[in-house]
């Protein structure tokens, strides 16, 4: 076996050992390839198999013109930007980038900026099952190929840090349905 075809197991090992913080894996393509149960609680964009730049862009484009979804936005279109200077394009890429081109208007401006993606900031997660959230986050690549990054979250204050304890009790107590 190849190391790609241990790669779903071993990432989700990686995230489910980790807990009271949202973790999760991506791939180049932004395909969430692993995530914990609190990552999946704080975001219907962090279940495994979800494409964030199609979350951002279609799924989740009724949060257009929120200040934080407007630099959330800019953030997902940099680092799929990024993704493909770091890896040849290829047909699903080419695929994405043609489907968020055609049907989101918001993709095609923040594709043609320039900005590089952050590898740490905030984001604020709306309509969680405990509130408004604002988290730090902060992405490595796993590896120097750059095909699959971690992302980690945390709570910035005592607000947010009090809400994500309460998530994921609420998590751990079964009462969020996977």
């Amino acid at each position: 076996m190849s190391r790609d075809d241990h790669r779903p197991e071993t990432a989700r090992a990686l995230v489910e050992s980790v807990e009271g913080v949202p973790v999760l894996v991506r791939d180049r393509h932004l395909t969430v390839v692993a995530s914990n149960a609190l990552a999946r609680a704080l975001s219907p964009g962090f279940v495994e198999g979800t494409n964030l730049a199609r979350y951002t862009f279609v799924d989740s484009a009724g949060y257009a013109g929120a200040a934080c979804w407007d630099v959330l936005a800019g953030q997902v279109a940099a680092m799929l930007r990024e993704s493909l200077d770091h890896h040849h394009e290829d047909a699903p890429f080419r695929h994405l980038v043609g489907e968020l081109s055609a049907t989101s208007a918001t993709f095609s401006a923040a594709w043609a900026d320039e900005k590089a993606p952050a590898r740490q900031g905030v984001a604020r997660f709306l309509g969680t099952p405990v509130g408004d959230v604002t988290l730090a986050y902060r992405e490595e690549w796993i590896d120097d190929t750059q095909a699959d990054a971690l992302m980690m979250l945390a709570g910035v204050d005592a607000e947010s840090e009090a809400r994500l304890a309460r998530l994921a009790s609420i998590v751990a107590n079964g009462r969020i349905a996977e």
